[in-house]
C-alpha cells in the first residue's frame, strides 16, 4: 500500500494505492484530516502499550 498527500486549495488531497492497484483519492480540509490522524495515533499507542 502507498499513501501520497498533497496540498490543494482549501485542504489536502490524499491518494491511497492498494496492493491490488485500486486507488482511492479524496480531498479533505485540515480538520477532516486531523480527526482520523488522531484516531490512528491512538490506535498505534494503544497497540504499543498492549505489547503489540
Amino acid at each position: 500500500m502507498r499513501v501520497l498527500t498533497a496540498e490543494v486549495p482549501g485542504g489536502y488531497e490524499l491518494t491511497i494505492e492498494a496492493d491490488d492497484a485500486r486507488v482511492l483519492r479524496l480531498i479533505a480540509t485540515a480538520h477532516q484530516v486531523e480527526a482520523p490522524a488522531r484516531q490512528f495515533t491512538k490506535l498505534v499507542e494503544d497497540d504499543e502499550q498492549a505489547g503489540g
